[in-house]
């Protein structure tokens, strides 16, 4: 059996058999909406899955035509869907606490993938859509690149909230810790760390939600509530933490490390190309 739930735990699912694919989606869209450098999902028999808690609560998003995405409105984590009728049931893997055997799994529209992500040798992997979906560059997206001067900056799915920095990054890292992987519903959490001066938000920043967790000294998630999308969020008195799925412009710079790797999910792959440190480094 696999179980799933959000970050603050108002939803909640299970799946009392196997899960039938798995697969970690570059594009930019799931990128925007996870903040993640890539998301992961897994596919498994609407016979085997059943709702535990918070069915009714889920909050939707299309985001095109053929997409709906469904999150938490209190934390924003995104959540399962298995709409009536539908062939499969869908979660995101991030959200599962359970590790399910990820060998198999397939990596698609790598063509897609952001500036900072290393695609790991030896996976199967696509350019677009893999032939089970058809196949394809799948759907035409927006290209919001180059829109603030001088400046690195992004924003939500829905495009409501935007912001910007100036200068480089203080920190940038992959982050496995299970809280992270709620929180994106993703296989770790990519964070970009900037200075509070020299960041601005540029419109939406009435439109964020931010929740924090009741036992955590600083963790916490921040998000657009037209879309669910994860964006920057003040970490504490002199920082602000940026999903860097987020992003729309490349930010010239790549994590410098993968942190809390001790908690990393089995399924997830290391950048080995950088330092690896247990929990948080000092």
């Amino acid at each position: 059996m696999f179980t799933g739930s959000c970050l603050c735990g108002d939803i909640a699912w299970q799946v009392d058999g196997p899960l039938t694919s798995i697969m970690h989606c570059h594009c930019s869209m799931c990128r925007k909406f996870h903040g993640s450098t890539y998301a992961s999902f897994a596919m498994a028999d609407p016979k085997d899955f059943q709702w535990i808690r918070g069915e009714d609560q889920a909050a939707e998003f299309a985001s095109s035509d053929v997409v709906t995405r469904e999150y938490c409105p209190r934390c924003g984590s995104a959540v399962a869907s298995a709409p009536e009728g539908a062939p499969f049931a869908f979660m995101p893997l991030g959200n599962m606490a359970e590790d399910p055997d990820a060998s198999s799994s397939t990596h698609i529209f790598v063509d897609s993938k952001a500036p900072w992500c290393q695609v790991p040798d030896g996976v199967t992997a696509h350019a677009g859509a893999p032939p089970e979906f058809g196949g394809g560059d799948g759907l035409e997206r927006e290209d919001r690149s180059g829109r603030s001067p001088g400046k690195t900056a992004g924003s939500c799915l829905c495009g409501a909230v935007r912001y910007a920095y100036s200068g480089e990054p203080a920190r940038m890292v992959n982050c496995h810790c299970s809280r992270c992987r709620r929180q994106l519903s993703a296989a770790f959490g990519t964070f970009i760390g900037v200075p509070h001066a020299a960041f601005e938000w540029l419109s939406g920043e009435d439109q964020i939600v931010n929740y924090k967790m009741p036992d955590a000294e600083f963790k916490g998630s921040a998000f657009c509530q037209k879309c669910g999308s994860q964006v920057p969020r003040r970490r504490d008195d002199t920082s602000t933490q940026i999903p860097a799925g987020s992003l729309d412009d490349d930010p010239g710079a790549k994590p410098a490390s993968n942190i809390f790797v001790g908690s990393k999910a089995a399924w997830a792959h290391l950048d080995d190309g950088i330092a690896n440190h247990e929990s948080y480094p000092t």
